[in-house]
């Protein structure tokens, strides 16, 4: 599992939102990704791969276009376990990252009964988002992020002095994706505490970020060589190390 992370770690700075694809993956990619799909789904959450380009088209004028690929994975999840989505989706991202992939976190600009016409959806079930992906189309552009010293409230002067696992995973989880790059949380670092605190709802996808962001400071931990556990409470996502 360590190498999966610093895999996954390695892939945070080359990730970015892609519109045009240049095509399905391989078959041997979409191999490996039908097995981390397997990997990462559970009980509450699941995420499933199919294939059909209808999904993409835009639901109302002026939405965004996904251009190029078929491909699409949906997460499915019972209950309220959004951040579990947001964790389990983003892990998915960076895997195909890795394997040279582009991707694109959906929301709401999809067809979802396109989408639910490949996957079966259970009575209890719902649709959190789906991911599309494929060959890159576009070359990287990065996105514009809020400074660690906005994010923490911490000056650059406190920033430097933390514990170098806590400044990797504070770095790793600035560049989290959101929806409409919103960033709608605030990291509030409490001793050798990391939490993830939400601070809007960001049209409906808040939690589904928030769960995103932890991955991030997760990854970014373990890159420091620090292992943790995560405690939830309302609106606040603890990381602690694990002692």
């Amino acid at each position: 599992m360590s190498y999966t992370m610093e895999r996954w770690y390695s892939a945070t700075g080359q990730r970015f939102s892609m519109r045009k694809y240049g095509g399905a993956p391989e078959e041997a990619d979409m191999e490996a990704l039908a097995q981390t799909a397997k990997m990462l789904s559970g009980d509450d959450v699941r995420l499933v791969m199919g294939e059909d380009a209808r999904v993409f088209k835009p639901i109302f004028l002026g939405g965004g276009k996904v251009k190029g690929t078929p491909c699409f994975a949906a997460l499915i999840y019972t209950g309220d376990d959004l951040l579990r989505c947001g964790y389990i989706g983003e892990s998915f991202i960076l895997e195909c990252t890795a394997l040279g992939l582009g991707t694109c976190w959906l929301g709401g600009s999809y067809k979802k009964g396109v989408a639910t016409a490949h996957i079966k959806v259970n009575k209890d079930e719902r649709m959190a988002a789906v991911i599309a992906f494929g060959k890159p189309g576009e070359s990287y552009v990065g996105r514009p992020r809020k400074t660690l010293a906005a994010l923490t409230g911490l000056s650059q002067e406190a920033l430097i002095e933390l514990p170098e696992w806590q400044q990797l995973a504070l770095s790793c989880a600035r560049l989290a994706p959101s929806a409409v790059n919103g960033q709608p949380w605030e990291f509030r670092v409490e001793g050798e505490s990391i939490s993830v605190v939400r601070t809007g709802a960001n049209f409906g996808f808040g939690r589904l970020d928030q769960g995103i962001a932890m991955l991030h400071v997760e990854l970014g931990a373990a890159h420091g060589g620090m292992s943790g556990s995560w405690a939830v409470k309302e609106d606040a996502a603890t990381f602690s190390p694990l002692s």
